[in-house]
């Protein structure tokens, strides 16, 4: 095909002009694809970069700032690069290492005195290296109640991570994490005279130009360029919401970048720590990042293999020859993906303003397929259209089989003032539920993003009507002691970003009263 033709000329000659087009040039091309793509794939708005031998040949914005409103995303609008900020906080580790302030071995313990785990060996054992890879022994994105939209300052997080419960042994085996990055950015903060945003922002984001990127929510407010997260409600209409409040989890996610300056940060990777001849990170230390520290293929192939690791902040893949470095990223409503053909210094970012759509890696993978001439890659492409398009359909099913599990003509053990009352989990601290009205009503001390109206389902579960429409509705089930008296409860919540209620062990306090109104 004419548009496939083109793709492929455009990354293996870098031309700009191609005869057989007649009057359109190589990136009309691209544009033309992309724009077909952007109405498959319902996508409000992108940004893409593509970076090679050091030029960046391609960086445009396509679509729309918000839904169903005229503002046109350029290559410097803002959009979350979700975990794929992970990555810096290695960067800047590194500095410091070449400094002699620390070393990728360091214990934890040694630069965060009130650092505790689940035990005290884990605890005096851990180390940089173990932070950056994902290998505590914790549940996959364990911790994710005590971030996710919550007022607990960064510290306030590490100090309650002591309650979390292992999953595996320790260095057994990878599970992904995000609270481990907030411990590593209080390992910089324990050598430097600064905080930890303010090196990322001077040692890192100056040097490399990246002007337009933001680390907190107060940069992101003063933003006139900045894309709206988009999601599907409960009843799979698109709508946008509010800019996730992330500065708590800053070190593990809450970067906004563009198009132009993700270009940047390609160009500085694939150029080994080095910008404009300034060598920021030794090569010694560079390399290190991008050594595989673990085994860790946590997708499927295409994308990753047998022979897939983690490096510090990257996955990294052999592939036919080639060095893959990639890492995606994603919060409530939109998402991203970078990734590098570390080899032939290559590179592309796609940063997207909806969660309900793949074409940060369809259209990703759809040009590396074209660059390395790989169909594998082209498949998935194809497979990623096709999952994405069903979504609305499982959602669906899943909701009738939930209707079809309801027993009818049920009632409530107790009276719902006999419900009410402050309950709490060591880790996390106080839920409360009173009476909203004729309605019980739950709310979480920590994160207000957390409350709902609670109907009767049957017998002494209830649903969850979640306030916010980016948490999608769940049930509680309460349990009683042998008095008959509600002792605690149990969540059953559909999946939400990296929050996994079924670590919390809640119960109620003694002699409460309601506190909710």
């Amino acid at each position: 095909m004419m548009k496939t033709k083109a793709l492929f000329l455009l990354f293996t000659t870098l031309t700009i002009f191609y005869e057989s087009f007649g009057q359109f040039t190589v990136n009309d091309s691209l544009d033309q694809y992309i724009e077909k793509l952007v109405i498959e794939l319902e996508a409000p708005g992108f940004g893409i970069s593509i970076v090679q031998d050091g030029k960046v040949i391609y960086s445009k914005g396509f679509g729309t700032r918000t839904l169903n409103k005229n503002e046109p995303v350029d290559a410097n609008t803002l959009f979350a690069i979700g975990s794929i900020s992970k990555s810096f906080t290695p960067i800047a580790i590194a500095m410091l290492i070449d400094e002699g302030k620390l070393s990728w071995d360091d214990k934890v313990i040694k630069h965060i005195p009130y650092f505790q785990l689940y035990d005290p060996y884990v605890t005096n054992s851990i180390t940089i290296r173990d932070l950056l890879t994902h290998r505590s022994g914790l549940k996959w994105t364990s911790g994710g109640t005590l971030w996710y939209h919550s007022d607990l300052d960064r510290e306030e997080i590490i100090r309650r991570m002591k309650f979390l419960e292992p999953e595996s042994e320790f260095r057994y085996t990878p599970a992904y994490q995000n609270i481990m990055y907030i411990v590593a950015s209080k390992v910089v903060e324990a050598v430097i005279d600064d905080t930890w945003d303010n090196f990322i922002r001077e040692r890192i984001f100056k040097p490399l130009g990246m002007n337009n990127t933001v680390i907190s929510e107060a940069e992101r407010k003063l933003s006139k360029n900045i894309a709206s997260p988009h999601i599907k409600d409960q009843d799979l209409n698109k709508i946008a919401i509010e800019q996730e409040k992330l500065d708590n989890i800053a070190p593990a996610g809450s970067f906004y970048s563009s198009a132009n300056d993700m270009a940047k940060y390609m160009q500085f990777i694939l150029n080994n720590g080095v910008v404009d001849n300034d060598t920021l990170v030794s090569p010694s230390s560079f390399n290190e990042i991008l050594k595989p520290q673990i085994h860790f293929p946590i997708m499927g192939e295409p994308l990753h293999n047998e022979f897939t690791s983690y490096g510090f902040g990257w996955f990294l893949t052999p592939k036919n020859g080639n060095k893959i470095v990639e890492h995606s990223g994603g919060v409530d409503g939109m998402g991203a993906n970078l990734v590098l053909v570390k080899n032939r210094n290559f590179g592309i970012t796609v940063l997207s303003n909806a969660s309900y759509t793949t074409i940060s890696y369809a259209l990703g993978y759809q040009i590396l397929s074209e660059y390395l001439n790989d169909k594998e890659y082209l498949n998935f492409s194809v497979f990623a259209k096709e999952y994405f398009s069903q979504l609305d359909d499982i959602a669906k099913n899943d909701k009738a089989e939930i209707e079809k599990s309801k027993v009818n003509n049920t009632q409530a053990s107790l009276s719902l003032n006999e419900y009410t009352g402050i309950y709490t989990d060591k880790m996390y601290g106080d839920i409360s539920i009173g009476m909203d009205g004729t309605n019980l009503k739950i709310a979480f001390s920590h994160t207000p993003l957390f409350t709902g109206k609670l109907s009767h389902w049957h017998y002494d579960t209830f649903e969850i009507d979640w306030f916010d429409p980016r948490v999608p509705n769940g049930f509680i089930t309460f349990s009683f002691d042998s008095k008959g008296k509600v002792s605690g409860f149990e969540l059953d919540q559909p999946n939400l970003l990296d929050v996994d209620f079924t670590e919390l062990d809640i119960t109620k306090k003694m002699n409460t009263k309601e506190v909710v109104h």
